[in-house]
């Protein structure tokens, strides 16, 4: 009968072990699912969408065109093959390059280049001189703010339906006044050229992305689109 006894009080306190683990099991994935995932968004570069080599490209059509000044650059007609599918519109809206001053024939097409640790840029990058002004390329809402290693100073912004996500990158630091939230036109400045993240030192340039998200909820996650024809169709900002 003692050892009896002793058998089950070993049980209950194995199985009150077990269900104190189980609980902490499920309140820490609770935990990470509403408070730390949110808080580590998409990085740059990012193995996933990479196009397989082997499938039909579909050449995009170009986005039309806003009457410009008669001297302005006309867009060229043989956009890069070698890119991902981006015959889907905008939200129906014609991208600003959102570089002042940079022209489209100034702009190359790195979407599909390599990066360190086997990834791929799945962006492009435009060069210009530390504190050329960042402009908005489209209307939409600031969605977030966010400071990472790899893309240094952030922001994401919406397209006005929310199906899209602008991703800028590397940013010398956001416009004053700006905040997290905020409605912004096309053409407004949002933020300036720098080097911040993984740039590297000296070399200015805004890393620009563009997403269909999964979750708007979460933005950094989604399927990417080269944002290089849209653009070489697109507005010049001044």
């Amino acid at each position: 009968m003692q050892f009896m006894k002793r058998l089950m009080q070993f049980l209950r306190r194995i199985l009150l072990v077990f269900y104190i683990t189980l609980i902490h099991l499920f309140a820490a994935l609770f935990i990470y699912q509403e408070f730390i995932d949110p808080y580590f968004p998409y990085e740059e570069n990012k193995v996933e969408n990479v196009q397989d080599p082997t499938k039909k490209v579909i050449v995009p059509t170009p986005l039309p065109i806003p009457s410009i000044a008669e001297n302005t650059p006309q867009p060229e007609s043989n956009i890069n093959q070698n890119q991902s599918d981006t015959s889907i519109s905008v939200s129906n809206t014609t991208l600003m390059i959102p570089v002042v001053g940079i022209k489209r024939e100034q702009l190359q097409d790195s979407y599909t280049d390599a990066r360190s640790e086997g990834r791929v840029h799945n962006a492009i990058d435009i060069t210009a001189p530390l504190g050329t002004p960042v402009v908005a390329a489209s209307d939409g809402e600031i969605d977030r703010f966010f400071d990472s290693e790899r893309g240094g100073i952030t922001i994401y912004q919406f397209s006005p339906d929310k199906q899209f996500v602008y991703y800028y990158a590397h940013l010398q630091k956001r416009a004053e006044n700006l905040q997290e939230h905020d409605f912004v036109k096309q053409g407004t400045v949002i933020g300036y050229v720098g080097d911040t993240g993984n740039a590297g030192a000296g070399n200015f340039h805004l890393h620009f992305g563009i997403m269909i998200p999964d979750d708007p909820n979460r933005p950094w996650k989604g399927t990417d689109i080269n944002p290089y024809p849209l653009l070489k169709n697109g507005i010049e900002s001044r």
